[in-house]
């Protein structure tokens, strides 16, 4: 079977030992990477960041007509990334998906919750307003933030969130300079872009005590 020309890599969430095999060996096949300098960098070929994020990626495939493309996306290539526009825009028979390890999986291991009950909403790279309605339904949720919504200004905005839920705001999730902070009404808040924001409501939080 023919491989597609472009190929959406799943890098995970940050660090190398959270990239899949599979991604590293496609990695190898392709001629040019298409992606953000933090996942780029290490690469023998040539690798391009492109700006703005959506347009630019599809219009740098559309330029290289001859070359096999890797979209280098971080966390999983279904979850909030750029793979819908590229599939939109290049169909499914030209693009191949390699998952990876999300930032969802990441973010719950690190505090030992399940999430096959949690919603998810995101504020990275959007202006639209935060579905407040929709958090208060979920039983557990994590909302993907970025440099102009950070956890600070978000819990800034909705400081009562913290009487519902237990509230935990991660960064740089499986780094080296990861940073997990338990929110508390004196807790200080880091404004790093690359944030997230967990919750579990609080009468939620003893359910999992006896699983085995």
């Amino acid at each position: 079977m023919k491989q597609p020309r472009i190929i959406i890599i799943s890098m995970g969430p940050g660090s190398p030992d959270l990239l899949t095999a599979r991604a590293c060996r496609a990695l190898e096949t392709i001629d040019m990477a298409v992606g953000a300098p933090r996942l780029t960098q290490g690469l023998k070929v040539p690798c391009y960041e492109p700006e703005p994020l959506v347009s630019g990626t599809i219009e740098n495939i559309r330029n290289h007509p001859d070359k096999h493309i890797g979209v280098l996306v971080s966390g999983d290539a279904g979850f909030y990334s750029l793979s819908r526009a590229i599939v939109a825009a290049f169909g499914r028979k030209s693009v191949a998906v390699i998952p990876g390890v999300s930032v969802v999986q990441a973010a719950f291991a690190a505090i030992a919750e399940p999430w096959q009950d949690a919603r998810f909403f995101s504020l990275h790279g959007r202006e639209a307003a935060l579905d407040i309605a929709a958090i208060m339904a979920s039983d557990r949720f994590l909302l993907l933030c970025d440099g102009s919504h950070t956890p600070r200004s978000i819990l800034e905005n909705y400081p009562w969130l913290i009487e519902h839920f237990k509230l935990w705001s991660m960064s740089n999730l499986s780094l080296d300079n990861e940073l997990i902070v338990p929110v508390t009404r004196e807790a200080v808040i880091p404004e790093d872009p690359l944030s997230c924001v967990v919750g579990v409501k609080k009468e939620k939080e003893n359910d999992t005590d006896g699983e085995q």
